[in-house]
C-alpha cells in the first residue's frame, strides 16, 4: 500500500485513530504491515483478546488496488461540461482492494449519502470489510460505544 509515487499513504479513515490519522504510514507491503499501523491506533484498554479477535477478522488486503480515497459527490464533476471529471486525487494511491468500498459507508452529507449508496451497487461486496473497519474505528475512537463494547465482550467470550 503506497501513493502513487511509493510514498506513503495518508487516509483519516483507514487509521482513524484522531493522533494517527494525519501522519503518513508506509508504504505497507503486506497485511501484518498494514495491522501493525491500524493497531496503532487502538486504544491502550483494548484487552488482547479483542485485539486477536480483530485481527483475525481482518480481510486480505491484496490485490492493492488503485483507490481515489475521497470519492464524495463533490469531487465528481458533471453537467454541461465538455469532460466530466473527478477531482481532488491527493489522498489517492494503492489501498486494500476493499478499502473504496468501506469508504462508501463513510457519507459527509445527505446528497453523499444517496451517491455512496448507488456507487456501492456498481463495486464487489466487501461487505465483512466494512463490519471490520467499523469494528476498528469505534475500538480506536469510542470504546463507550455500543459497537465497541460488543465486539469486547464476544472477543471475551470466544477466548474461554
Amino acid at each position: 500500500m503506497q501513493a502513487l509515487d511509493g510514498h506513503p499513504i495518508y487516509s483519516h479513515f483507514l487509521f482513524p485513530n484522531k493522533v494517527l490519522q494525519s501522519l503518513p504510514h508506509g508504504p505497507l507491503a503486506s497485511d501484518n504491515d498494514l495491522w501493525a499501523e491500524m493497531e496503532c491506533g487502538s486504544e491502550a484498554a483494548v484487552p488482547e483478546t479483542a485485539r486477536i479477535r480483530l485481527r483475525n477478522r481482518m480481510p486480505p488486503a491484496a490485490p492493492c488496488t488503485f483507490t481515489h480515497n475521497d470519492l464524495t459527490n463533490v469531487n465528481i464533476m458533471v453537467g454541461n461540461r465538455p469532460v466530466p471529471g473527478v477531482t481532488d486525487w491527493e489522498m489517492s494511491g494503492y489501498f486494500p482492494v476493499w478499502w473504496e468500498y468501506v469508504c462508501t459507508s463513510i457519507p459527509d452529507s445527505e446528497e453523499d449519502r444517496e451517491w455512496k449508496t448507488l456507487l456501492r451497487k456498481h463495486m464487489p461486496d466487501h461487505s465483512a470489510a466494512r463490519e471490520f473497519w467499523l469494528d476498528d474505528y469505534y475500538l480506536c475512537n469510542d470504546l463507550k460505544h455500543q459497537r465497541a463494547r460488543k465486539f469486547i465482550a464476544e472477543a471475551e467470550v470466544e477466548c474461554l
